[in-house]
C-alpha cells in the first residue's frame, strides 16, 4: 500500500463535479461543497513558472465563484506549502491518514447495509453529519456518483436508524467515509459496530487494509479509530487563498 494507492482511491471514492489538470496538477470543483471536492492538488516537482501557474490557478477557482485552495500532502513537492504561505494562504483543516490490515473479521449485528445509498441511509446520514439543507444537492450528487463495490450502513437503535456511514473498495484498499452518529444516539457504540460492518465488506469485496481520514483535532474519533487497530500513515492540509 502506498500513498499515491489511498490518494487514488480517495479521489474516486468521493467524486466531484468537475476536475481538470495544469501540468501534474489537479484542479476539482463541486459547487463549495467540501475542501477535498473544491480544492487544487499540486502534486509532483514545482513547476518553473510557479508563480504564473498559482495566478492561472487563482483564476480557475475565481471565476467559479471560490476561493483557491490546496491540498498539500506527501506527493506534493514541500516548497509549495512555503511559496503559498508567504502568499498569504491560511492553513486549513490539518487531516490524519490512519490505516489498518484486515483480517479476521466478524459479521456484524445490528446494522442494515446496501450498495446504494437507501432514502433511510440519506436521513440518516444528513441528520448525523448536520449537513446545510443549502449544500445538500451536491451532497446528494456526491453521493450518488459513489463507484461501485460501495457499501451504505446503517447502525440500528432502539428507535431506528441511529448512524451511517460508507465505504469503497479499490485497489485491495477499503475507504472509510462519513461515519457519523445522531446527536442523541452517540456513545452508544454505534460507530464501532459501522466500522465492523464496512470492514466485513472490504474483507468480502476482497481488500487487505483500510483507510480512513480524520480530522486531528477529533478527539474522540481518533480514540475509536485507534481503539479498532488503526494507526496514523500521513497527514495532509488546506491552505486557502483570498477569493
Amino acid at each position: 500500500m502506498t500513498i499515491e494507492a489511498i490518494e487514488r482511491v480517495a479521489a474516486s471514492s468521493w467524486p466531484t463535479a468537475e476536475r481538470t489538470t495544469v501540468g501534474e496538477w489537479v484542479l476539482s470543483a463541486g459547487d463549495g461543497f467540501s475542501r477535498r471536492r473544491n480544492s487544487a492538488a499540486p502534486c509532483g516537482p514545482l513547476p518553473g513558472d510557479v508563480e504564473r501557474r498559482l495566478d492561472d490557478v487563482a483564476a480557475w477557482y475565481t471565476v467559479r465563484g471560490l476561493s483557491p485552495l490546496y491540498r498539500i500532502t506527501p506527493t506534493c513537492d514541500p516548497a509549495i506549502d512555503r511559496i503559498l504561505d508567504e502568499r498569504g494562504y491560511r492553513l486549513e483543516a490539518p487531516v490524519s491518514v490512519m490505516t489498518r490490515a484486515l483480517d479476521g473479521v466478524e459479521p456484524v449485528l445490528g446494522v442494515a447495509s446496501s450498495p446504494v445509498a437507501t432514502e433511510a441511509w440519506v436521513a440518516t446520514e444528513l441528520e448525523a453529519l448536520d449537513v446545510d439543507r443549502s449544500l445538500a444537492g451536491p451532497w446528494l450528487a456526491t453521493i450518488a456518483a459513489v463507484p461501485s463495490p460501495a457499501s451504505f450502513v446503517t447502525s440500528l437503535g432502539d428507535d431506528g436508524a441511529a448512524g451511517a456511514g460508507f465505504g469503497v473498495v479499490g485497489e485491495g484498499l477499503l475507504g472509510v467515509f462519513e461515519v457519523a452518529v445522531r446527536p442523541g444516539e452517540r456513545r452508544r457504540g454505534h460507530a464501532k459496530r459501522i466500522m465492523e460492518a464496512l470492514h466485513a465488506f472490504g474483507v468480502r469485496e476482497g481488500a487487505t487494509r483500510a483507510f480512513l481520514q480524520v480530522a486531528e483535532d477529533n478527539d474522540p474519533a481518533l480514540n475509536l479509530y485507534r481503539a479498532l487497530g488503526y494507526e496514523p500513515l500521513y497527514r495532509y492540509w488546506y491552505r486557502r487563498g483570498d477569493a
